[in-house]
């Protein structure tokens, strides 16, 4: 994949990095953006599912990122008329192939069918469903290439790979402790969506999960908390974009 995705950079004049709204910082892929850089090529960081994050967190993430960027969200159709003007900038209104890149599952392909204003490149809910080079016209000068989504080689961050939807629930090696993080994670960022969506009050990640699996009668033998089916709740419902940060 890694191999493709430097043959798109190679081809491409300008580089849309597709990056996760809810996780700005954590989803940009810093092998991407230093063999872009190396490259000359310019780069425009597209944010989608920005309908997934509250509008005071997008104004926020805007002061933090400090370069070229885009909020979107390919779901709802929104900002496609700011990613078309900010790409003709950076284009000069020349004829430019665009490169599409970023981790798997950020919503690549729907940003380009966004752009193309009907269904153009393949859509998949499943981690790594583009599997090599792709090329959609999007007008009469912008020729978009999307490609398959890059994971690091050293990249062995679970919890990292859940909130991207980079991993699937399936391939996690440990249920429970990636579900405690994930929990964690949601309680430090915004407690008191997590609490009205689910109605429930924790002091951390574990308690959060104790109390879900009894809310939701997931028991185990004895009547303990089932902690692997109350983490796969979570973990889906976050990946399907329920809870709104």
């Amino acid at each position: 994949f890694l191999k493709i995705v430097k043959k798109v950079i190679d081809e491409a004049d300008i580089l849309l990095e597709v990056i996760d709204s809810r996780f700005p910082t954590k989803s940009r892929n810093a092998e991407l953006e230093r063999i872009i850089k190396l490259s000359g090529k310019k780069l425009l960081l597209v944010l989608n599912k920005s309908d997934l994050v509250s509008e005071e967190n997008v104004k926020k993430q805007k002061e933090l990122i400090g370069v070229k960027s885009v909020f979107v969200s390919a779901k709802k159709k929104q900002g496609t008329i700011k990613l078309r003007e900010a790409i003709g900038k950076l284009s000069g209104k020349n004829e430019v192939k665009v490169g599409v890149v970023g981790y798997p599952n950020t919503g690549k392909s729907s940003v380009i069918n966004m752009l193309k204003g009907k269904k153009s490149s393949g859509v998949g809910a499943i981690a790594g469903f583009t599997k090599g080079m792709q090329y959609v016209r999007i007008s009469s000068k912008v020729m978009l290439i999307d490609s398959p989504g890059v994971i690091p080689l050293e990249e062995k961050d679970e919890l990292l790979m859940v909130l991207l939807s980079a991993k699937n629930i399936q391939s996690l090696e440990d249920l429970e402790g990636t579900g405690i993080e994930v929990a964690n994670e949601l309680l430090k960022s915004n407690p008191e969506k997590l609490e009205s969506f689910y109605g429930i009050n924790a002091k951390d990640g574990e308690d959060f999960l104790e109390k879900l699996a009894f809310k939701r009668k997931k028991l185990a033998k004895g009547g303990t908390p089932n902690m692997n089916e109350a983490a796969r709740i979570l973990i889906i419902d976050f990946q399907r974009g329920k809870i709104v940060l």
